[in-house]
């Protein structure tokens, strides 16, 4: 029996220090509570004090300031209208009569012999080139470029006009063939000739690139 009054009265000890404990607890948190709650009211306080103090120095300086003045209007001018200046015209006075000044009558030149034209012999008539032939130095169109063989630089001449000979200077002359040449060498059918007649197609060889159609041109013969 006493073994268990023993153990109640330690239980009964054991939870009186846990109620006080909790008691405790209790306090401090209410405390804390309270505490926090102090604090923030305080601090509320504060900045409700400061922004009154703002306000009042705003105030204060707001009535401080002296009161900006407007500028005064400026009376308006009365604009007075000049009436234009007449201008007094003055009487001319009507010129008088000048006398005429008789200058003495002048004698007529003498006349001059006129000189009688001297007859001039006309000039003789030049002499031209003969029908079917060139003039030396006159281009005259004599043919046209039919073909153009590039890999050994030789064209064809259709001879058109007159005749073609070894020797001459041609102009072949086109789109963008435009350059003079000397003829070195015909060949008709393969066969060197020295002259080629109209009608014929000789090939030339050519000093540059000529294009089917270039006119071919006699400057001066051989």
């Amino acid at each position: 029996m006493a073994v268990r009054k023993k153990k109640s009265r330690k239980k009964t000890a054991g939870r009186k220090k846990a109620t006080a404990r909790k008691k405790a607890t209790r306090k401090t948190a209410k405390k804390k509570a309270t505490r926090k709650k102090t604090s923030r009211k305080k601090a509320a306080r504060k900045t409700a004090k400061k922004k009154a103090a703002r306000k009042k120095t705003s105030r204060e300086t707001a009535k401080k300031k002296p009161a900006r003045r407007k500028p005064a209007k400026k009376p308006a001018r009365k604009t007075t209208r000049r009436k234009p200046a007449t201008r007094k015209t003055a009487r001319r006075k009507a010129p008088t009569a000048r006398k005429a000044v008789t200058a003495p009558a002048a004698s007529p030149p003498a006349a001059r012999p006129i000189p009688k034209p001297v007859a001039t012999p006309p000039p003789p008539p030049a002499a031209g080139p003969a029908p079917g032939e060139i003039a030396a130095g006159v281009p005259a169109r004599i043919g046209v470029v039919t073909h153009y063989y590039p890999h050994v630089n030789a064209g064809v001449v259709l001879v058109e006009v007159d005749a073609l000979r070894v020797g001459d200077t041609i102009h072949i002359r086109g789109h963008t063939t435009d350059y003079y040449q000397r003829v070195d060498r015909l060949e008709l059918d393969h066969q060197p000739v020295e002259v080629a007649r109209v009608g014929q197609s000789v090939g030339i060889h050519v000093s540059q690139r000529v294009r089917e159609g270039d006119a071919v041109m006699k400057v001066s013969g051989g």
